[in-house]
């Protein structure tokens, strides 16, 4: 059977309703040996609910409506026991507590966690002492502090993560996975789009760029890099977007026609042709663009680039030259 690969999301919600399904189960045994149905009943509702959960993410991969489930369920079975049970039951408030914080984001978490709280001092009995009393709020807010610290840390974490998977370190732009995942996009849109509205792709390489290293060295070869892409950046419009291919050589996806893609690329090549990189630096580009043509691969469009590209290095280099269709 095919390994299929699992979102975080995923994860966690499975590894949620795994635990507390085999968890409570021991407890559910035990309340109908006892025969104290009431808490019985809902433990039974517990275990069922989250293995039904485990089921529903397991084959359908959806995890919106089973994350709101399992908020439900924390609160419930931490209200509803200490509600059944008696203050003994506290304990039973932080499992539930950093659920919430696992399965939601940190300020919907927060949220029902207060209400939560506010629930169960509701219910606590009143005999409770002041120093009990004292204890379980101090306890359940250090809980919260630390559990909505971490949440919103990991989620900080995640989003840089994410960030970083797609960029290229040196350069900041766009690395090979962001174009191929802006490629699968952007040929979707394409055959979906009228004959007239066709993209463009330009694929640039920097001329004789391993002279550049060999004389001057790789600390201004990365620099020659760096302000290359900056260079690039700031001539596009959000429309267009700029990744690093490989070595020396861009690629600029531009949803333009082709008219307005062509003055694009003498723009670019110009642009770089005219700026002191310093050190006695001159840089020039080889472009080759690209329409896009109805029905054909990413690679397909990228290699037709990459054959124009090639026939203006072979015409002298500093050119721009469009693709055969």
């Amino acid at each position: 059977m095919k390994y299929q690969k699992r979102s975080s999301e995923e994860q966690i919600v499975l590894s949620i309703s795994a635990a507390a399904s085999l968890c409570i189960l021991p407890f559910l045994v035990i309340r109908i040996y006892n025969e104290d149905w009431s808490i019985a009943l809902l433990d039974f509702v517990a275990v069922a609910t989250t293995a039904g959960l485990f089921g529903y993410v397991y084959f359908t991969k959806r995890t919106l409506f089973a994350r709101w489930v399992l908020s439900i369920i924390c609160i419930a079975i931490a209200s509803g026991t200490i509600w059944l049970k008696g203050p003994d039951q506290i304990v039973w408030v932080y499992p539930a507590i950093i659920c919430l914080f696992f399965i939601l984001p940190p300020s919907l978490a927060a949220l029902l966690c207060a209400i939560n709280i506010a629930l169960i001092g509701y219910l606590l009995p009143s005999e409770m002492s002041v120093i009990e009393s004292a204890r379980f709020y101090f306890s359940t807010l250090v809980t919260f502090i630390f559990s909505y610290a971490f949440a919103d840390r990991m989620l900080y974490q995640q989003a840089q993560l994410q960030i970083l998977s797609f960029k290229d370190p040196l350069t900041n732009a766009g690395n090979r996975r962001a174009m191929e995942e802006k490629l699968i996009d952007l040929l979707k849109e394409q055959r979906q789009q009228p004959a007239e509205k066709k993209a463009c792709l330009l694929l640039i390489d920097l001329d004789e760029f391993k002279k550049i290293n060999d004389k001057q060295g790789h600390a201004c070869g990365d620099d020659v890099l760096k302000q290359t892409a900056a260079l690039i950046e700031h001539i596009l419009t959000p429309e267009q977007c700029l990744f690093r291919f490989g070595g020396e050589e861009f690629v600029v996806l531009a949803s333009n026609n082709i008219e307005q893609s062509i003055a694009l690329a003498e723009n670019i090549r110009q642009t770089i042709n005219d700026f002191p990189f310093g050190q006695n630096v001159r840089l020039t580009v080889s472009i080759g663009l690209a329409e896009y043509q109805y029905d054909e691969t990413g690679l397909e469009w990228l290699a037709r680039a990459d054959i124009a590209m090639y026939q203006a290095k072979s015409a002298g280099r500093d050119l721009c030259c469009l693709a055969a269709s």
